[in-house]
């Protein structure tokens, strides 16, 4: 019993001590900094924007609605597809072996001339048609854009080469048909555009039409609105382009 009291009156005292202590030292205060609270509110993307075209989300959203239709949608440009130097370089060797397939049926005649000419790949195969990705942040993955297929790399009245002049990371109007598929092979299950228009935020034209459909095809009907003649058809006089005889090749397309 002695030594528990003992025990008792020596820890008693120890905490008096150190309450005394601590009453006579003025401890600081504490800053944690903490990062801010993550936010679980929904997306601020709009479904659509005040000035009328849809967002990615709007778009998707309303899957239904607007699937086969034309439609008008402003998103951030993601990536342009580029066919990889070595591919590009395999396919125009593989048509220089063409043309000259073709030069020697000509020149040896008779059957020759009706046989199908299909010099060996050796594993070359073409470059995808022209194609690219669009989303409603300027960061959005590849894999959760838009995919924008077959718009034109031609000039409409030269047929000269004409190259998507469009920056990664801003924000662009794209006007086009909402589908599952395009003819050239792409789809999306979620959906992508079909090209038909493409304009930077103050209206500047970047690029009209389609690279593949029928001129009759690339007219542009939204809801609402009168038809506008784009592409082939907005170019024609006549019948015919300017300066140009009839042809089967879309000028503004690739050459198939």
């Amino acid at each position: 019993m002695i030594r528990i009291s003992l025990f008792s009156v020596f820890a008693l005292a120890s905490l008096l001590s150190v309450k005394a202590f601590a009453q006579g030292q003025e401890v600081a205060p504490i800053k944690v900094n903490l990062p801010p609270s993550p936010s679980f509110a929904a997306s601020n993307v709009p479904v659509q924007y005040p000035s009328g075209e849809l967002s990615v989300l709007g778009l998707r959203k309303n899957r239904d609605k607007y699937m086969d239709k034309d439609v008008k949608v402003k998103a951030y440009l993601v990536e342009i597809y580029e066919c990889p130097p070595e591919l590009r370089k395999c396919n125009d060797e593989l048509n220089e072996k063409t043309k000259i397939a073709r030069k020697k049926a000509i020149k040896k005649g008779g059957d020759a001339l009706v046989q199908d000419i299909q010099p060996d790949r050796g594993g070359c195969r073409p470059c995808d048609q022209p194609h690219f990705f669009i989303g409603d942040t300027p960061t959005v993955k590849k894999e959760r854009s838009l995919l924008v297929a077959d718009y034109p790399v031609k000039d409409w009245d030269t047929g000269d080469p004409k190259p998507l002049e469009a920056k990664a990371g801003e924000q662009y109007v794209v006007t086009g048909t909402f589908s599952i598929n395009s003819m050239t092979g792409f789809a999306a299950s979620n959906g992508l555009l079909i090209h038909k228009k493409m304009e930077d935020l103050s209206g500047n034209l970047l690029a009209e039409g389609n690279a593949v459909l029928p001129p009759e095809a690339q007219t542009i009907r939204l809801e609402g609105q009168a038809p506008e003649k784009v592409g082939w058809e907005a170019h024609q006089k006549d019948g015919l382009l300017p300066g140009k005889k009839a042809d089967k090749d879309v000028p503004g397309g690739m050459r198939r």
